[in-house]
C-alpha cells in the first residue's frame, strides 16, 4: 500500500498549511518524534491523535485532540500533514493500518530527518520515512515509504529498504543490502554485504546475518544466520 494508491477525500483541495502537523500516536515512539519535530523547527505540532488516549489530555505538553475520527475535521481546516508515531517492532500490521487511516483521510506523511543524521546527497528518502539521531544513510541508498531508521543505525551504500521496514538502534547494514517490505531489524544486528532480508522477516537483537533470509522468517536474538555457519 503506497501513498500514491490512496485517494484523498473531497477536502483535498482545501488550503494547505505547510507548517501544521499532527502526530498520530502518543506512546514512546511518538514522544521521540515530538522531540525530532521540535529539533527541526520547520513544523508546528497542532496536536496528537491517539485512539487510546482521552481527548483533552496531553503528552509532553501537547494536547490530545481525539482519535482517528477527528482527522476529517482537521483536514477540512487545512491541516494536511501527519506523522505515524506507532512503532513497527512487533506492531507492523498496526503501523500499516495507521498509515492507511492517515492517507485515506487525505493527509500527507512528510519524511522526518533529524538534524544530526548524515544523509549522502545521492540517497533517496521516501515520504513518511523517519530518520532518527546519529543515523547514517549511504551513497545511492533508497529508503522507502514509512521506513524507520532508528538512532545510530548505519545503512551503507546501495542499500534498498522497502516500505514500512524498521531498523532498530545500532543496526549495521553493509553495502548492497536489500530489506523487504515490513521487515524488522533489531538492535545491533549486523547484515553482511549484498544480503537480502525478505518481507515481514524479523531479525532479533544482535543477530549476525551472513546469507539471505526468506520472507516471514524469524531469526532469534544473538543467532548467526544460517546457523550452520561459523
Amino acid at each position: 500500500m503506497s501513498e500514491k494508491n490512496i485517494k484523498s477525500p473531497d477536502f483535498d483541495q482545501e488550503p494547505f498549511d505547510q507548517r501544521a502537523l499532527v502526530i498520530y500516536g502518543g506512546g514512546g515512539h511518538g514522544q521521540t518524534l515530538i522531540d525530532l519535530v521540535l529539533a527541526l523547527g520547520t513544523f508546528d505540532i497542532v496536536g496528537i491523535v491517539d485512539d487510546g488516549l482521552p481527548a483533552g489530555s496531553s503528552v509532553m505538553d501537547i494536547e490530545v485532540l481525539g482519535g482517528s475520527d477527528v482527522l476529517a475535521s482537521l483536514g477540512a481546516k487545512g491541516i494536511r500533514q501527519a506523522v505515524n508515531a506507532v512503532g513497527g517492532i512487533g506492531e507492523i500490521a498496526t503501523r500499516v493500518k495507521i498509515f492507511r487511516t492517515i492517507l485515506e483521510a487525505g493527509f500527507h506523511c512528510p519524511a522526518l530527518i533529524h538534524p544530526s543524521a548524515a544523509i549522502e546527497a545521492s540517497a533517496q528518502i521516501g515520504s513518511g520515512a523517519q530518520i532518527l539521531p546519529q543515523a547514517y544513510i549511504g551513497t545511492r541508498t533508497k529508503i522507502g515509504f514509512g521506513v524507520i531508521v532508528n538512532s545510530g543505525a548505519i545503512v551503507s551504500h546501495d542499500c534498498e529498504i522497502g516500505e514500512y521496514a524498521g531498523l532498530a538502534p545500532g543496526a549495521l547494514l553493509a553495502g548492497g543490502v536489500i530489506i523487504g517490505e515490513g521487515a524488522q531489524i533489531g538492535m545491533g544486528v549486523t547484515i553482511n554485504l549484498q544480503v537480502s532480508i525478505g518481507s515481514r522477516a524479523q531479525i532479533g537483537n544482535s543477530a549476525v546475518i551472513k546469507r539471505d533470509v526468506p520472507a516471514g522468517v524469524v531469526v532469534h536474538a544473538g543467532q548467526v544466520w544460517p546457523s550452520n555457519m561459523s
